[in-house]
C-alpha cells in the first residue's frame, strides 16, 4: 500500500452516521434521477469523471441532500467558502428534487472554481490526476464535516510504549480513532492496516495501526512479483495481472537490511527488520488506485473482477470482506496528469451500468466486453456487500 503517509481510517465497530430525513423527504428520488453529464470547462475530465463516481454513492447522496447538521455548517457558510457547499449544490443539481427527462448536463463551475481556490494543484485549466482529487476531496470533506471538536481529536493513536501487545494496540487504535474522528467520510471510506514488524536480533515482534482511504497497487511491481513466486506464470500472459494479486503483492514482507537497518527499542540496537503490512478491517467504500507507471510499465493489464472477496486478506472478517463493483474510472493516456478520464457507474436501483464521458451518457450494454475485456482501468470502487 502507497503511500502510507496518505492512509487514514475507518471504525468499522461503529454504525454509519444515522441521515436526519423529514417526513416528507423519499428515497424515491434515485429512482427518476436525470443521466447528467457534467460539461467540460478546460481539461476538467478528471474532475468530472471523479465526481460521478463519488455521487453515485448512495449514502454519500443522502447525507448531502438530507443531513441536518450539513445544513446548519452550509447555513454558516455565508460567503461559499467550504468545499462540502459546493459539493452540495453539485449533489442537487444531479440529483434534483422534481422529476425531468433523463438526460441533460451540468457545467460544474462552482466546483471547479472551489477546488481551485483551496489548492493551486487545480488552479487554470491544466489537467489534472484523478487520484489527487480523490484524496483532496476525501479528506477536505471530512476534515469539514468532522463532529469531533479540532481541540478534543488525538494525533497519536498507537500510545503505548510497549507494542507487542496485538489486541491491546488495536483496542487503543481503535477507541482513539472514534473519540477523533465522526463524520460521513469517515464512516463510508476509512479503514484500519497493521503494520508488524519483527527485530532479527531479539525476534520480539510489535504492532503499529494506522489509518487508509485507499489502496494503490504498482502493476508493474505487482507483474514481477508474480513472475517471481508463481512456477506456473509462464503459461499466462506475462505482462496480465489479476486483482487478487495485487492483494498478495500487498502483504508480502520487507526487509530492512543495510542502510535501511532499524533501531529496536527492546533490545536497544539497529539491526535488520522485517516489515509486513495487512488490511485489518475493510471500509463501506474501498477504493483501489492502479498505478500503470510510464513506458512499457504503462502497459501491464489488469484483469479485475465486479465481485471481490477478500477473506483472504482482512483480519477482521465479522466487517465484511464480500464487496462489489460500483464504479470504475479509466485513464486514455499514458500519464495521470494528461489523457482523458471516464466514469463508468452502475445504478443500484437497476443494475444498469452507464458511461459517463464528460456531458455524454450512455448505457452499457455488455459491461463485461467494454469496461472488464477493454477498458484501462485507472481507479475502481468497490462497495461492501450487506
Amino acid at each position: 500500500m502507497e503511500p502510507k503517509d496518505q492512509k487514514s481510517r475507518h471504525n468499522n465497530n461503529s454504525s454509519p452516521m444515522p441521515l436526519q430525513m423529514t417526513e416528507n423527504d423519499s428515497i424515491n428520488y434515485f429512482q427518476h434521477k436525470p443521466l447528467i453529464g457534467l460539461q467540460d470547462i478546460g481539461a476538467t475530465g478528471y474532475m468530472n469523471a471523479t465526481l460521478q463516481c463519488l455521487c453515485n454513492i448512495e449514502k454519500l447522496v443522502d447525507y448531502f441532500k438530507y443531513d441536518k447538521h450539513l445544513n446548519e455548517i452550509i447555513k454558516n457558510d455565508p460567503n461559499n467558502e467550504k468545499l462540502c457547499t459546493s459539493f452540495k449544490i453539485l449533489i442537487e443539481n444531479l440529483y434534483p428534487n422534481v422529476e425531468k427527462k433523463r438526460e441533460g448536463s451540468y457545467a460544474p463551475r462552482d466546483f471547479k472554481n472551489k477546488i481551485s481556490k483551496m489548492n493551486t494543484l487545480f488552479e487554470g485549466v491544466a489537467a489534472n490526476d484523478a487520484k489527487d482529487l480523490v484524496n483532496f476531496i476525501i479528506m477536505t470533506l471530512h476534515e469539514e464535516l468532522n463532529l469531533i471538536p479540532e481541540n478534543q481529536r488525538k494525533d497519536n493513536y498507537n500510545q503505548f510504549k510497549d507494542q507487542t501487545d496485538k489486541n491491546k494496540m488495536f483496542s487503543n487504535f481503535s477507541k482513539n480513532f472514534i473519540e477523533s474522528n465522526r463524520s460521513i467520510i469517515s464512516d463510508l471510506f476509512y479503514a484500519a492496516n497493521c503494520n508488524m514488524t519483527q527485530c532479527s536480533n531479539c525476534k520480539v515482534v510489535s504492532y503499529n495501526y494506522q489509518n487508509y482511504f485507499w489502496l494503490i497497487f504498482p502493476l508493474e511491481k505487482v507483474r514481477k512479483f508474480k513472475l517471481k513466486n508463481n512456477s506456473g506464470f509462464n503459461n499466462f500472459n506475462n505482462n496480465e495481472v489479476n486483482i487478487y494479486d495485487c492483494f498478495d503483492y500487498d502483504k508480502t514482507i520487507n526487509y530492512m537490511t543495510g542502510d535501511s537497518q532499524m533501531y529496536c527499542s527492546y533490545c536497544k540496537l539497529t539491526c535488520d527488520s522485517s516489515i509486513c503490512t495487512y488490511l485489518t478491517t475493510g471500509p463501506e467504500i474501498l477504493i483501489i488506485i492502479l498505478n500503470r507507471g510510464h513506458g512499457k510499465e504503462f502497459n501491464v493489464k489488469i484483469n479485475f473482477d465486479v465481485y471481490l472477496n477478500l477473506s483472504n486478506y482482512i483480519e477482521f472478517q465479522n466487517t465484511g470482506c464480500q464487496y462489489e463493483l460500483i464504479g470504475v474510472i479509466t485513464h486514455i493516456g499514458e500519464s495521470g496528469m494528461g489523457g482523458h478520464f471516464i466514469a463508468f457507474c452502475k445504478e443500484y436501483w437497476n443494475n444498469q451500468w452507464l458511461k459517463f464521458n464528460d456531458n455524454i451518457v450512455t448505457s452499457v450494454n455488455n459491461f463485461k466486453s467494454e469496461v472488464i475485456d477493454f477498458a484501462t482501468p485507472y481507479i475502481l470502487f468497490y462497495q461492501k456487500k450487506k
